[in-house]
């Protein structure tokens, strides 16, 4: 009965589970619309990947942006690959104001500090900045000039310049401003990194992609390029129905919530509460409800703001019609205050992007954590079937020694990749720092790589380095944590002492059941087998009940105190059952169902484990017959005991009547006996010669 009670209460579990599952997934499809953000996103980025310039005219071969490895290639790519680029994106691409260009700048001093005196002949030009407060720069204005903006100090940022490229202007009013910043000097060694940002509305699909392309001067000379396009969605209901999908998944998150709840509340009513509390997926549960708590909270904020962002968006309006470059004298100033109000515009929209960015990482990191707490609910409704509960327990089993292999492991991978930084690192790429050797080792883990690229560095480095790692993580390690995983298994198998029924008898099992309950034996009324649990275990702990329910005892008989515990037992028949409140059919069914477990039981035990328990079942037997026969010799022993004590009082009562009879056939003084003619005795007194058969009675 606990058995049956732990794995239905465990199986009910999962239609709840498997309706928040179907209603979380359906709502994450249709509101994420991952597709459209990646083809929209990916548009983009292999378009700008792809733009090229030809450095020494169509004869040469082209540079892109992945090809630049020079300072003075970047501004060229800027005029003659990327704006033409940005100014045509395509027919459901449209670029939203201007591009955001910053730049961070270093001091460049005449005098390396970190190189020796016998190489600074060799930096005529300065060395390469490493930080430090930056002096102005740029061309010398006259007093009545107006200042460029794009060599000025940003506020707040000592080291940092920025410009605007106004792409959506004739290609030669833009190329014109490019050309006049490579002439005056924008672009130079105190240059430590370019940073050219802008965003584009693909109005189809209503999403925000926004580009970052990166130029990181290194100190050696190397030029490093990055391009990232992220997207973000404007509108999160496509469709007026998909409110109807936010509302089943939220009536499945409160049932959850309630389960839980009430649940907590009957355990205490139990008073088996700690115990309770002890049981893993009871926390799972209330992570789980934490978690989408904070998931539904956050996609509802997430959605007002984006709303409120689409109306920002739209508040922008069209650019100033007139640069800086193209307005006549006296509206230059006009055209410069109009440019700057734009500008801040934009900067609110990034500002903006940034953030909401930011907070749509957060909702699907939180999700993830859902979809894997998901996981472990759905494990907990497989612990109702006994063979899957083998693996669900192996897992919980084995958790501790996972977590310690893992220790291990990220010790051993930590010093092959601090190993292979070493040896390789200076030749080939994925190896220059510590963190992507450590990304590299990950791949090689999954036989990933290529061989012949680390012979062609160090050829006997190489071969000691990948003999000790497959020797050591992939033979000893790896081959350890399945050894491991598989005896944790055996043992688990072990504890629990029986295979269980498999998923189609369960499905043929609750079938008869169903069958059985249309009947007119099963539709009689009857005692409810959890009452009937309940009122036989009134003595039995309820920790125990519990772990049977689990799945996680032994029933099968092990030891001598287990087969003992049996026969002291209550026997449980048909009567005993009927007593409780049970129909008879029903009685009857239960002891049949009991009687197969029993012999399935039985018939899964080890030849050893069988003939112990014979032997004890005989050695019981022995001496429930040695009792009896002990009892029988004793009751024999009393009765010849009473014996000799009836035969002992009957002696003296004889030997009384003999002392008697033996007393009274003595004569007294002065008597004879004579015997007659006729042979009889008769006795005669000698002083009165007075004869007589008897004694007087005076003399007896």
């Amino acid at each position: 009965l606990a058995v049956i009670r732990g794995s239905r209460r465990a199986c009910q579990t999962l239609p709840m589970t498997l309706g928040l599952w179907v209603m979380y997934l359906i709502a994450v499809f249709y509101h994420l619309q991952a597709e459209r953000n990646f083809d929209s996103a990916n548009h983009i980025k292999t378009g700008l990947a792809g733009c090229a310039f030809y450095p020494h005219g169509h004869h040469g071969e082209p540079v892109r942006l992945g090809d630049i490895t020079e300072p003075s290639e970047i501004i060229p790519w800027i005029d003659h690959a990327l704006v033409p680029r940005l100014q045509d994106p395509g027919a459901m691409q449209t670029l939203l104001g201007y591009v955001h260009v910053v730049q961070t700048r270093g001091e460049n001093v005449s005098r390396c500090d970190k190189v020796s005196d016998e190489i600074q002949v060799f930096f005529g030009t300065g060395c390469f900045p490493p930080g430090g407060v930056v002096t102005q720069y740029g061309p010398t204005k006259e007093r009545f000039e107006l200042p460029d903006a794009s060599f000025e100090v940003m506020p707040g940022h000592p080291n940092r310049f920025e410009m605007w490229l106004e792409v959506q202007r004739p290609h030669a009013v833009v190329s014109e401003r490019i050309r006049k910043l490579e002439r005056e000097g924008w672009l130079d060694l105190s240059t430590q990194d370019i940073t050219i940002d802008g965003m584009f509305l693909n109005a189809e699909a209503h999403v925000y992609s926004q580009f970052v392309i990166t130029f990181v001067l290194h100190r050696e000379g190397l030029v490093e390029t990055q391009l990232k396009v992220t997207p973000l969605r404007g509108e999160i209901y496509t469709h007026w129905t998909q409110v109807f999908l936010d509302i089943a998944f939220g009536t499945f998150f409160v049932l959850l919530t309630y389960s839980v709840m009430v649940t907590v509340l009957l355990q205490r009513d139990s008073a088996i509460l700690k115990m309770h509390l002890r049981d893993p997926f009871v926390w799972l549960d209330v992570v789980l409800v934490l978690v989408g708590g904070g998931i539904v909270c956050g996609f509802y904020y997430f959605v007002f703001w984006v709303t409120r962002f689409a109306s920002v968006v739209l508040e922008l309006g069209e650019m100033p019609s007139v640069s800086m470059a193209e307005a006549s004298a006296e509206r230059k100033v006009q055209a410069g205050v109009e440019a700057r109000a734009y500008q801040d515009q934009l900067l609110v929209v990034y500002d903006w992007f940034d953030w909401f960015i930011m907070i749509a990482n957060w909702c699907r990191f939180g999700s993830f954590v859902f979809a894997m707490l998901t996981i472990g609910r759905f494990f907990r409704g497989f612990a109702g079937q006994p063979r899957m509960s083998v693996m669900v327990q192996t897992i919980l089993y084995s958790a501790r020694f996972i977590f310690h292999f893992l220790v291990v492991l990220a010790v051993a991978m930590a010093c092959f990749a601090l190993g292979g930084y070493i040896l390789f690192g200076e030749q080939l790429e994925g190896w220059k720092t510590p963190g992507s050797s450590l990304g590299r080792m990950l791949v090689i883990l999954f036989q990933r790589f290529d061989y012949q690229e680390f012979h062609s560095v160090a050829p006997l480095s190489a071969a000691l380095w990948f003999t000790l790692f497959f020797v050591i993580v992939a033979i000893l390690l790896l081959r350890l944590l399945t050894s491991a995983i598989v005896n944790d298994y055996m043992l688990v198998r072990r504890r629990l002492g029986e295979p269980g029924a498999g998923i189609p008898a369960q499905v043929r099992g609750m079938m008869r059941d169903s069958l059985w309950g249309r009947t007119y034996e099963g539709a009689q009324k009857s005692i409810p087998l959890d009452d009937l649990l309940d009122l036989l275990s009134t003595d039995t702990d309820p920790a125990y009940l519990k772990s049977l329910g689990d799945l996680r005892t032994d029933r099968r008989l092990r030891s001598r105190a287990d087969l003992h515990r049996v026969e002291r037992a209550a026997k449980v028949d048909e009567k005993f059952l009927v007593d409780r409140g049970c129909d008879k059919a029903t009685a009857q069914r239960l002891l049949n169902d009991c009687a197969n477990w029993t012999h399935s039981l039985a018939v899964t035990s080890s030849p050893d484990r069988r003939l112990m328990i014979l032997m004890a079942r005989q050695i019981g037997f022995l001496k429930v017959e040695a009792e009896y026969l002990s009892y029988r010799i004793q009751r024999k022993f009393e009765r010849s005991s009473k014996v000799v004590d009836r035969i002992d009082l009957k002696h003296a009562k004889s030997l009384a009547l003999a002392r008697r009879l033996r007393k009274a056939q003595q004569l007294p003084p002065g008597w004879t006996a004579h015997v007659d003619h006729d042979g009889r005795r008769y006795l005669r007194q000698e002083e009165t010669g007075l004869t007589s058969w008897t004694l007087p009675k005076h003399l007896l």
